[in-house]
């Protein structure tokens, strides 16, 4: 067969691609992935009886504002490496700018905490679980993601696994949040942000085996 008569073929075949298909991908991802995770929270650790009056308190809701900031960010990332050649610089920098506040955020009030009460702030009193949790609780989101991510095009494997994982370690933040009782930002500072880390190291890590084409 010739060049120009597989070109003509396959031309032949092409139906118009949904204006926003790949947000709207990405979005049913999101819904199954926070879908999945809240069912796991109930399912493992159940529902708070103090939650009425936890929602009433300011600090809930500004811990609920970084996972959130992540995500919104994060999905505008993993768009743009689900395309080939998308320009990412941009939407790395708005990835890493709730992050880097969090941590600016936190070293501020360190640095104005007697240094005898540092270690508690840090620690808090479910440390030791703490991360354990948000990665778990990230799984069913960072499935979802990776699923949708390997009906897109990515080229960059790592990358787009990376973004998947952010997102998706994000998603499982958000979820923990509604259940976690840790109100110190220092303690989000380290334990939230290391967890993030974790799960976009997982998803780069696994990307190109599940992303491989």
């Amino acid at each position: 067969m010739k060049t120009r008569d597989l070109v003509t073929r396959l031309a032949g075949d092409i139906s118009p691609v949904e204006r926003n298909a790949v947000p709207m991908l990405l979005n049913r991802a999101l819904m199954l992935g926070l879908a999945g995770s809240t069912v796991l929270l109930v399912a493992l650790y159940g529902v708070r009886s103090d939650m009425p009056d936890l929602i009433l308190t300011t600090m809930f809701w500004v811990r609920l504002v970084f996972p959130l900031a992540i995500i919104a960010a994060a999905m505008k990332l993993a768009e743009r490496l689900g395309r080939p050649g998308a320009p990412l610089k941009f939407a790395w920098f708005a990835v890493a700018l709730p992050i880097v506040t969090m941590l600016l955020a936190t070293g501020g009030i360190l640095m104005a905490t007697p240094p005898g009460y540092r270690l508690q702030l840090m620690l808090g009193t479910t440390w030791r679980t703490t991360t354990a949790s948000v990665v778990m609780l990230s799984f069913p989101s960072l499935t979802a993601m990776m699923h949708a991510m390997k009906q897109l095009a990515p080229t960059r494997l790592a990358l787009a696994g990376a973004g998947a994982g952010l997102l998706a370690g994000a998603q499982g933040l958000l979820v923990y949040s509604l259940y976690c009782s840790e109100m110190a930002v220092p303690f989000w500072g380290v334990w939230y942000v290391l967890a993030i880390a974790i799960t976009t190291a997982i998803g780069a890590a696994i990307a190109p085996h599940c992303l491989r084409w």
